[in-house]
């Protein structure tokens, strides 16, 4: 990308208009709009004041990696405005870059490690269950609860983020330079939905579905499976039960990091409870506004660690400085980040 280009995308990406960076920076809006076509280069004073009104580092007008993504594939609550979908694409593109650059200046990159599309068709529910099985054994990861959904993702080569969006966004899904995938989520959600919309994601990426089961059923129900086993699910709530009290749930919700509402579904995807029971306790939550909001605490959410583990590696082995560091960043370093590097 040029620097008129980098100014363009980071614009986007904090949602502001031409004119609205303009009032911002004290000039007019045809001096930006030069700026980003490349007619006028703006001098050093001025990308400064470019960075700290757009939220970056100056160093990202200099940037040497950029990447191509691929249209993504959004779950949403409510369909995203188009200056909105600019926007999260501007952030993924931007995160991905910094990705991308500590990764090189490190020299690690995870590889991709997801199953072969062959081992994941499915034409049945059951056949989803298998699939969340085969993929948690392949991973080493037992039966027990997932301690850090986004780590484990991370260490099969799946690029996990997080961004700034409305509630109309939970997760989006999209691959960068046709090979790897690319998973964000919203940062402003508890945590157990947060887990359950990268599995739902990580089951959009695994799944090869074979006749007339609905693409979104089929991922819900591989991330019900993914984070709670079947074989778990009985052993927690028994193999037939004629209610389930919420207690129980919220009990579950932390052990697991998935919600009540989720572990509503898992009973009953496994005929744990019977149709009648379950809609009866769904009624029960409607009428409290636990489908909106479950009671109680809430499940912490996750942060990759990732990147930023990679970026305090380069800092401390002084591959780079600490304003390459807070560039790689985004922003600020974590703290202590600049005594360890001593």
């Amino acid at each position: 990308m040029s620097v008129g280009e980098r100014i363009k995308s980071a614009r986007i990406g904090a949602g502001l208009s031409q004119r609205a960076l303009a009032d911002r920076m004290g000039m007019s809006a045809m001096a930006i709009a030069k700026y980003e076509k490349g007619t006028i280069v703006p001098k050093s004073g001025v990308l400064i004041r470019l960075a700290e009104a757009l939220g970056v580092q100056v160093d990202y007008f200099f940037r040497s990696t950029s990447v191509a993504l691929s249209l993504p594939q959004y779950r949403c609550r409510k369909e995203l405005k188009k200056k909105e979908e600019s926007r999260i694409h501007r952030q993924v593109q931007d995160w991905l870059e910094r990705y991308l650059e500590i990764e090189l200046i490190v020299g690690e990159e995870k590889p991709l490690d997801l199953p072969p599309p062959e081992r994941c068709r499915v034409a049945s529910l059951d056949d989803i269950e298998t699939v969340a099985q085969m993929v948690r054994e392949e991973w080493n990861l037992g039966l027990d609860p997932i301690e850090n959904v986004m780590d484990v993702l991370e260490q099969h080569g799946v690029k996990v983020g997080v961004i700034e969006a409305t509630d109309a966004l939970d997760a989006l899904t999209l691959y960068y330079n046709d090979t790897t995938p690319v998973i964000a989520v919203n940062n402003d959600m508890p945590g157990d939905r947060q887990r359950f919309n990268l599995a739902h994601e990580l089951g959009h990426l695994m799944l090869r579905i074979e006749g007339d089961i609905d693409e979104e059923k089929a991922a819900n129900r591989f991330a019900g499976a993914f984070l709670v086993p079947k074989e778990m699910a009985v052993r927690e709530l028994g193999e037939k039960r004629r209610t389930i009290t919420p207690q129980e749930f919220y009990l579950l919700k932390h052990k697991y990091g998935m919600s009540m509402s989720a572990w509503l579904h898992r009973a009953a995807d496994l005929g744990i409870v019977t149709k009648p029971t379950a809609d009866r306790l769904w009624r029960y939550f409607n009428a409290r506004g636990w489908r909106r909001e479950e009671p109680f605490d809430q499940v912490q959410p996750e942060r990759p660690t990732h990147m930023e583990m990679l970026i305090l590696r380069a800092l401390g082995e002084e591959a780079i400085d600490e304003a390459r560091a807070r560039e790689l960043f985004g922003g600020e370093l974590p703290a202590g980040a600049a005594r360890s590097a001593g």
